[in-house]
C-alpha cells in the first residue's frame, strides 16, 4: 500500500464509481436537489482537503501517511477530527455518490473507507503513537477519529 498514496486511492474508488454508475446504475434516483448537495459535499472535502494539508504544511510536519511524523498536529480541522484529510477525500466520494444518485456507486464509498481505516489510520496511528507518546494518546482520546 506504501506505493497507493490516499489521494489516488480516492480517484481510483471516484473513476471505479463512475464506471459502476454508467454499467450497472442500481436503484437511481436523480434530482436537481441530490446534484446540488452531493456537489456542494465535493467542494467542502475539496476545501477541506486543501486547508488540512495547509496546516500540515505550515507547520512543517510530513503530509506523506508512510513518512516520520515531526509535529503533532491538533489545532484548526486537528481539533475536531484526527483525520481530516482522509474525511476530506470521503466527503468527496459521498458528495460524489449522492450527486450520481445510483446505489452501486455507493461501493467506491465502503471501498474507500475500508481501505483507509484499515492500512492507512492504522499504520499512521501506530507511528504517531511511537513517536509522540503520551501526547498523542491525550489527543487520541479528545479527538474522534473521523467526525
Amino acid at each position: 500500500m506504501k506505493k497507493i498514496l490516499p489521494p489516488t486511492l480516492a480517484s481510483f474508488c471516484l473513476v471505479a464509481m463512475l464506471v459502476l454508475h454508467w454499467l450497472f446504475p442500481v436503484a437511481s434516483i436523480s434530482n436537481a436537489v441530490l446534484v446540488i448537495v452531493g456537489l456542494g459535499m465535493m467542494v467542502f472535502g475539496i476545501m477541506l482537503a486543501i486547508t488540512a494539508e495547509g496546516q500540515f504544511r505550515r507547520t512543517g510536519t510530513n503530509v506523506n501517511p508512510f513518512g516520520l511524523p515531526t509535529k503533532l498536529v491538533t489545532d484548526g480541522w486537528f481539533k475536531y477530527s484526527r483525520n481530516p484529510m482522509y474525511l476530506s477525500f470521503a466527503l468527496i466520494l459521498a458528495g460524489a455518490w449522492i450527486a450520481l444518485g445510483s446505489l452501486s456507486s455507493f461501493l467506491g464509498v465502503v471501498a474507500f473507507l475500508v481501505v483507509t481505516d484499515r492500512w492507512y489510520i492504522g499504520h499512521e496511528e501506530n507511528r504517531l503513537a511511537e513517536t509522540f507518546g503520551q501526547a498523542y494518546e491525550i489527543y487520541r482520546k479528545q479527538t474522534r477519529r473521523w467526525l
